[in-house]
């Protein structure tokens, strides 16, 4: 079965959130309320180094989460997406949309 692991972080202006497996439609309940309850309050990191797969679910959760912070003057920043993720994001044409990063230290 397909498995998610969110580590949480926080700093001074964002909050740190490390994904590790697979971000589909069957791990993404957990992961959803935390991407939407976060960017309402301030910035997201989302360290996708460590996504072993991802699905259309869980690329339209980073499109909306992205969305969504852009509503609140917050961002949602994308940190060294690994290759599938990368590939996933590219696929969709709105890759140059997004705010990617290789260090915390780039937030905003």
């Amino acid at each position: 079965m397909d498995a998610l692991k969110v580590v949480e972080k926080f700093g001074a202006n964002y909050v740190l959130s490390e994904l590790v497996g697979v971000v589909n439609s069957y791990t993404l309940d957990e992961l959803k309320g935390k991407v939407y309850t976060i960017v309402v309050d301030s910035n997201l990191v989302l360290d996708l180094s460590s996504v072993e797969a991802i699905d259309s679910a869980g690329v339209g959760l980073i499109m909306g989460g992205f969305n969504e912070a852009e509503e609140f003057d917050h961002r949602l920043y994308i940190m060294n997406p690994s290759p599938v993720v990368r590939q996933a994001l590219d696929d969709t044409g709105f890759s140059d949309t997004f705010y990617f990063i290789h260090s915390v230290t780039e937030v905003i």
